[in-house]
């Protein structure tokens, strides 16, 4: 067998899939992590400022008791403060003039400038005296600003002072880039997983329909002997296709071999009158003056030529059913009638081969809507099919039964039987069972076909060296083929 291809055709359904599923799930996966990120940031930050202004709201609410002293008593309270600050290592608090200028810094400098730091302008229009600003030192350093205003209680529109809370957010932005860094990891994993999961099942599916259309390409080509292996432990589409087409090759080399034996079978049916044609024809052309021999010979060069014609319109006929153009007269007729004239075109024959042919005509058959023509082929097949495989002393015996809504026509024979193992296949095209004489082995096959259309169908049973009946069904009530036919 042909080894299944190793590589994915990355222009068929991997393509597909890598645009249809793959980049959608990366399309989800980016969203989803920026979302996260975003969320992330948002809340580092929001937990910066919350600390922020926790910090300037207590300690607005320390230094305003010096809102009634005056800024001098505000600048002592402040630098009292700042010599006693421990908390070096969260924040810095730094505490401004009333025009903004930096007094005290709990750093123990004050050279840093904030550039374009709007948190103190903004703290004095603010109800609740507190503005938040982020940016970066002259330095360049990341902070995070909450300034809260010292009002003059005799008048509020005079500041005494302002402090101002300062953290770096060095330590956030660190902070946020680890989590930022663990989250791409895990959604670049899980993507990785999803990506190696996929193209593994991809694979699955890929590679054994690439190897399925490489046998299938055989297979088109004549190849009816190539399989497809299939794996016993899978129990998929895959595995049900592949046994399909096993099947399909099967029926196909069966049917391959039925028209080769069908072709050589017509090949002889056509050669052996032919045969007898042209060597009648030589002899009565040399024995002219011999009457007798001369009628003879045109008798065989007749019933041959009849043979040939029989053959020929069978094989046109099976031409028409397979291309669908068998063309049907559906008027009322007599089946009675048809079968009465088969057995007359028939009965030179059963005498010449010493066969009891007897017709129980009824003496009364419904009328029904078919061809008849196409009917009394049906029965000529059969009788004939009867005449071939029954022996000399044999008889046939033809009845013909009504019932409330169909006619039931038997053939019944003393012949030689069919074998069970043909008798399922009997009705097929080009089938010929072990036993078979000569013929081309459409016959039956046709008959079937044109049964069929009649709304009808054909049994067949039989028994080995006893004999055959062929029983054919046909509806009565059949005005919609007529119908049909207009």
């Amino acid at each position: 067998m042909t080894v299944l291809p190793k590589k994915l055709n990355l222009n068929g359904l991997t393509k597909r899939w890598v645009f249809s599923v793959l980049s959608v799930v990366l399309g989800v996966l980016i969203l989803f992590t920026g979302t996260v990120l975003v969320a992330v940031h948002q809340y580092y930050r929001m937990a910066a400022q919350n600390f922020l202004v926790t910090e300037s709201e207590d300690l607005m609410n320390l230094f305003d008791s010096y809102a009634s002293a005056g800024s001098e008593e505000f600048a002592a309270g402040a630098k009292e403060y700042a010599e006693s600050f421990l908390r070096h290592d969260e924040m810095e608090v730094q505490f401004l003039t009333s025009d903004g200028s930096i007094l005290f810094s709990t750093a123990g400098f004050v050279s840093d400038k904030y550039e374009q730091s709007t948190d103190y302008s903004n703290a004095l229009t603010s109800a609740d005296r507190i503005a938040v600003w982020r940016g970066r030192t002259d330095a360049g350093e990341p902070v995070m600003t909450a300034t809260s205003v010292i009002l003059s209680s005799q008048n509020k529109s005079v500041c005494v002072g302002a402090i101002r809370v300062v953290v770096s957010l060095e330590g956030v932005n660190r902070q946020y880039r680890m989590v930022a860094t663990v989250v791409i990891s895990v959604v670049f994993v899980f993507f990785l997983m999803i990506m190696l999961s996929g193209f593994y099942f991809i694979r699955s599916i890929v590679l054994p329909v690439q190897g399925i259309g490489q046998r299938a390409r055989q297979i088109a080509h004549g190849d009816f002997a190539t399989r497809i292996e299939v794996d016993p432990r899978r129990k998929d589409e895959i595995a049900a296709l592949c046994t399909t087409i096993n099947q399909m090759a099967e029926e196909l080399a069966s049917t391959e071999q039925m028209k080769n034996e069908f072709i050589s079978s017509v090949s002889h049916e056509l050669r052996t009158p032919l045969t007898a044609i042209k060597g009648w024809g030589e002899t009565v052309m040399g024995t002219l003056d011999d009457p007798e021999l001369t009628r003879k010979g045109m008798e065989v060069i007749i019933g041959e030529a009849e043979r040939l014609s029989v053959i020929v319109e069978d094989l046109l006929d099976f031409s028409r059913m397979q291309n669908g153009k068998l063309t049907y007269d559906m008027k009322p007729c007599d089946v009675a009638a048809e079968m009465g004239e088969a057995i007359i075109s028939l009965s030179a024959t059963a005498a010449e081969q010493k066969v009891l042919l007897d017709f129980n005509e009824p003496e009364q058959v419904p009328i029904l809507v078919g061809d008849a023509g196409r009917l009394q082929q049906v029965f000529v097949n059969i009788v004939g099919n009867a005449l071939k495989y029954t022996p000399a002393g044999g008889s046939i015996v033809v009845d013909i039964k009504t019932h409330e809504n169909e006619i039931e026509i038997l053939v019944s024979d003393t012949g030689c039987g069919i074998d069970p193992e043909d008798l399922a296949y009997i009705k097929q095209k080009f089938y010929k069972g072990k036993d078979a004489v000569r013929g081309s082995g459409i016959g039956l096959a046709i008959a079937d076909e044109i049964v069929t259309a009649h709304g009808g169908h054909i049994e067949i049973a039989s028994t080995l060296h006893v004999g055959t009946t062929v029983t054919v069904f046909l509806p009565v009530r059949s005005e919609h083929l007529l119908d049909d036919s207009d």
